[in-house]
């Protein structure tokens, strides 16, 4: 399963992109040989983790050796490898008055020379192949917001929906200032107060934070969040998490785990504020160190 946030390009944008939302790939680890090798002698092989390590690495070397020999490599249903370059723009082979001819290296043209070096930048191209090619990935591939996106939808949807119903229902309203009183029976209470309006239920919410890591809590104003914070139930609390060289960091709210999506060594969790006090445990990645109350 790939997971997807959305992307905000800034609005001070001069392009036609400015202010548009784009999906972006939420990456959850990079896997190494090491990683790799692991993965593939779980999978009831005959070869163990250390002969597969030793087989990917030279395979590796092989690798980086045929492309820098001039040759492709194509690893079937993958990805064919090759060497590529990024040229420098020559106006001639040879230049009669300087006495230069194009030359086979890499370097940097000089101003105003018209020959020289003939290669800017050389890089390695990847190209998908067989199994591997944009449209067998389509076909393939299966996509997911992550937590954090779907409850940004979600309260964007709720925000729309509830500023409408709002707006149509203020045509029923009293007029300025006016108090009402009465019973509301379909939730079974009462309202009163000044110009009708009905006050959310907010309910304190304890942080506590432990770890040599570094975590956030915000609203879904970007404000910070802190520990003793008065939260209207069903409000968005947004976990930002970047934990010690190594560690996985984990969050619980009233017990139960809250959901960690990492992003580029950041791990974001979401949730909505329940209809109560609640205490929301934050550990960035170390159990040897003591916490600290935010």
């Amino acid at each position: 399963m790939i997971e997807l946030y959305l992307s905000k390009v800034t609005e001070t944008s001069e392009s036609e992109q400015a202010g548009k939302l784009y999906a972006r790939v939420s990456y959850k680890q990079t896997m190494g040989v090491q990683e790799m090798a692991h993965h593939m002698a779980e999978h009831n092989t005959m070869f163990s983790e250390g002969s597969i390590t030793g087989i990917l690495i030279d395979f590796v070397k092989c690798v980086r050796e045929m492309v820098l020999m001039g040759n492709t490599v194509k690893i079937d249903n993958l990805a064919i490898f090759k060497a590529t370059v990024e040229a420098n723009g020559l106006e001639t082979m040879y230049d009669a008055d300087t006495d230069k001819v194009a030359l086979a290296t890499i370097g940097n043209l000089a101003e105003g020379a018209k020959t020289g070096p003939a290669v800017k930048v050389i890089k390695l191209l990847a190209q998908s192949t067989g199994e591997f090619t944009r449209d067998e990935l389509k076909k393939d591939a299966k996509l997911s917001w992550t937590d954090k996106t779907k409850a940004e939808i979600a309260a964007a949807k709720t925000a729309a929906t509830g500023s409408a119903e709002s707006n149509g229902g203020s045509q029923n309203q009293g007029g300025n200032g006016g108090s009402s009183t009465g019973s509301d029976t379909g939730n079974g209470g009462s309202q009163s107060g000044n110009g009708g309006n009905s006050q959310a239920t907010s309910f304190a919410l304890t942080i506590t934070k432990s770890g040599s890591g570094t975590s956030t809590v915000k609203n879904d104003s970007e404000e910070t969040i802190n520990s003793g914070d008065t939260l209207a139930s069903g409000a968005n609390v947004y976990i930002s998490v970047t934990p010690a060289e190594g560690q996985i960091p984990t969050a619980t709210l009233n017990g139960t785990n809250v959901s960690l999506t990492e992003n580029d060594g950041e791990y974001i969790g979401t949730f909505q504020m329940p209809a109560q006090a609640s205490s929301l445990v934050i550990n960035s990645g170390s159990d040897s160190e003591e916490g600290d109350q935010n």
